[in-house]
C-alpha cells in the first residue's frame, strides 16, 4: 500500500470540507478520520521506513557471515567463484 499517496490524497479531498464557509457536522466527521487516517498512514510510512533498515543490516550481517564461512574453505576454484560472486552482491548495495 502507498500510504504516501493515500495521506496526499485524504489531504486534498478534505480541503474542500475543512475549508467549508458553513462547515457541517457532515464536514467535521469527514474531516477528523480524513486527520485520523493521515497519521496512521504516517505512523505505517516511519515503520516501513525502520523495518526496512533492520532487513538491510540483517541482509549485510547475512552476506558478512557467508563470506567467513566461504574464506575457511580450502583454496580451489569452487572458492574463488564463491567469494566472487558475494564479493559483487557486496558491490551493488
Amino acid at each position: 500500500m502507498n500510504f504516501e499517496k493515500l495521506s496526499n490524497d485524504l489531504y486534498y479531498k478534505s480541503s474542500h470540507y475543512k475549508f467549508a464557509k458553513k462547515p457541517t457536522k457532515f464536514d467535521q466527521g469527514y474531516v477528523k478520520i480524513s486527520e485520523w487516517v493521515g497519521e496512521l498512514c504516517w505512523h505505517y510510512i516511519s515503520r516501513r521506513k525502520e523495518l526496512e533498515g533492520r532487513m538491510e543490516e540483517e541482509f549485510i550481517g547475512l552476506i558478512k557471515e557467508q563470506k567467513s564461512k566461504v574464506s575457511a574453505l580450502a583454496p580451489s576454484l569452487y572458492k574463488e567463484g564463491l567469494l566472487k560472486a558475494l564479493e559483487e552482491v557486496s558491490a551493488l548495495d
